[in-house]
């Protein structure tokens, strides 16, 4: 116990003790006034101690002829003594007991000088902050702007609501089962203005939001592994559009790189190899009016490729059947390292079931980027990156192709930004996928419209699909940062502890000088971490770290989506969902 703290204690001691002995005299005379009909009159400061302690009242003047209750006043003051100590030690043990209990431990860091205070937190994140941008980032809308147009909500500090502005890319870093859904996504999620693509590998978070996004706009959910329950989702041609060479290259890039292989930092070569081939046999299908079964029949074996050259030569671009001939015919040990990518991306089409999600037919309406970026649309990606259904391939290819539409649109638009920007929030995407652009645009989406908002674990998991250097650029590039609790990777942690910065401590100590038979008092001053890695780890549920460009980090409180005041509705939504799945599901298990 610090200084202060024992001189504070010692206080209050004293305090209670006063008020405790002021209290026993008054009730001693307010008994005797009882007793006699008037107040007696003490002949000495102690009279009513020596009544408790001795039963004499030689201390009063009291009237003759009244007796004066001793042995009730004592019995009374006992039990008003007692009470009092009784509760003095709850107080004291409940205040322990507080003490290292969550709440206040996050009392304790509130406390400390080097948190932004409330005058910060109103100036630079609050709603007032980010409407002041409002023409700038939304100078389409034809309404006064709300703060949720122009920003993330991020939950509240010193009784403000906490608002990002959209232009900041984001990055939400917490343990599983944390809270990150149920406190920051959905709730992202449910406010998002605009159109909204959002990740995962479970469907929890499509079922708190899906029917609340389907009253603002068309609501897709692209799952060809069947993850959602939903018995209708989006189909999508990967060949569509790859009539126009820049397309096909692009999207055979964005498919071989959300593999396995594009995932490797060492085998960065044959993933290159593989996208070339790659694109070239989309432009082949496309020009053609081939199916995603020719796609996989070519992609399966380099012999059975051939068909593709043929087309090429006679329809395609310029070059591309010769080139693709000149792989063919290469040094067959060359060609077994630069088909294995091409492999393993057509490996789930394979199985019907994802065959027929990638092969949409005439009762399919189309979907189109160009459409999904003009409302509050909304695309659930979900899908896992493991075993041999791993989609991760052809949903970094839909990911990449809206987001190059809305770069392209955004360049043509006023300001260079998008009218209406497009929001990323991406759950789970280093399980799902290495989407080779994320680095990019987070540096500079924000100045287009794309506003990114990205979920991990740890950093280290980014690491696994992104290189270090790619990591880091992630982690950089977002202006704004949220911690949550439960972290593992200490050195991880000591870079944030040393990113939040330090604080001053003075601290009065007190030596005993047997010289000079007496006390000498010095004062310390330590320059300690804002927070050091044990406390970042053991931030409770409900709390999070927010470092913000070059502001003073902020201590948030995280509320659940269940404590909105739509809450009850967002429940009714969910609910009706769920039985949905639970029906489908069902179904599915019958018919196995």
């Amino acid at each position: 116990m610090g200084q202060e703290r024992r001189q504070l204690v010692t206080l209050g001691i004293l305090m209670l003790f006063t008020a405790v002995v002021v209290g026993l005299v008054m009730l001693v005379e307010a008994m005797i006034a009882g007793a006699c009909g008037a107040r007696p009159v003490a002949r000495n400061p102690i009279a009513a101690l020596e009544l408790l302690f001795t039963g004499k009242t030689n201390g009063y003047a009291i009237a003759e002829g009244c007796v004066v209750p001793v042995v009730g006043i004592q019995v009374t003051a006992a039990a008003i003594v007692i009470a009092t100590l009784a509760l003095v030690v709850l107080g004291a043990v409940g205040y322990a007991r507080w003490r290292h209990s969550d709440a206040g431990f996050v009392a304790e860091l509130q406390a400390r000088d080097g948190f932004a205070n409330r005058r910060e937190v109103k100036k630079h994140l609050s709603a007032q902050a980010v409407l002041r941008n409002a023409p700038t980032l939304r100078p389409a809308l034809d309404r006064p702007a709300t703060p949720a147009d122009v920003g993330w909500p991020v939950g509240k500090a010193r009784g403000v609501d906490v608002y990002v502005s959209i232009e900041d890319s984001m990055v939400i870093e917490g343990a599983p089962r944390g809270g990150k859904g149920y406190r920051i996504l959905i709730p992202a999620i449910l406010d998002w203005a605009g159109p909204l693509i959002t990740t995962s590998t479970t469907n929890d978070n499509l079922t708190a939001t899906f029917r609340s996004r389907q009253k603002r706009g068309e609501a897709h959910v692209f799952d060809p592994q069947g993850l959602s329950g939903l018995s209708r989702t989006l189909r999508v041609s990967p060949i569509t559009g790859c009539e126009d060479p820049l397309v096909a290259t692009q999207r055979g890039r964005a498919i071989i790189n959300g593999t396995a292989l594009g995932a490797s930092s060492s085998n960065g070569e044959w993933a290159d190899a593989a996208a070339t081939v790659f694109a070239r046999l989309l432009h082949a299908a496309a020009i053609a009016g081939r199916s995603v079964d020719d796609l996989y029949r070519w992609g399966s074996a380099p012999g059975l490729a051939r068909g593709a050259v043929d087309i090429l030569r006679v329809d395609g671009t310029p070059g591309w059947g010769d080139g693709l001939e000149s792989v063919l015919e290469g040094d067959p040990r060359l060609l077994s390292s630069q088909w294995f990518g091409v492999q393993a991306a057509v490996a789930p089409l394979a199985i019907p079931q994802i065959r027929d999600v990638l092969s949409p037919t005439g009762v399919d309406a189309p979907f189109s980027a160009a459409e999904f970026l003009v409302g509050e649309n909304t695309l659930y990606l979900l899908g896992s990156s493991s075993g041999a259904a791993a989609m991760g391939g052809f949903l970094s290819a839909l990911l990449d192709d809206i987001v190059e539409v809305g770069r392209k649109r955004a360049m043509a638009s006023r300001g260079a930004r998008l009218p209406i920007p497009l929001g990323l929030i991406l759950d789970e995407i280093a399980n799902m996928f290495r989407w080779e652009s994320l680095p990019r645009v987070m540096a500079d989406g924000g100045g287009r419209g794309i506003c990114t908002l990205v979920v991990l674990q740890a950093l280290s998991q980014a690491e696994t699909s992104w290189s270090a250097a790619e990591a880091s650029t992630i982690w950089s590039a977002a202006t704004a940062k949220v911690l949550l609790g439960g972290g593992g990777d200490a050195d991880h942690l000591g870079d944030v502890e040393r990113l939040i910065g330090y604080r001053d401590r003075q601290r009065t100590q007190r030596s005993w000088n047997t010289e000079q038979l007496g006390y000498s008092t010095s004062e310390q001053h330590e320059r300690l971490p804002l927070m050091t890695v044990d406390e970042l780890r053991r931030m409770p549920n409900g709390t999070g770290l927010l470092s913000y460009r070059n502001r003073r980090p902020v201590l948030l409180e995280l509320d659940g989506w269940t404590e909105r005041r739509d809450g009850r509705e967002i429940s009714t939504g969910k609910r009706d969902l769920e039985r949905e799945q639970q029906a489908h599901f069902a179904a599915q298990g019958r018919d196995v």
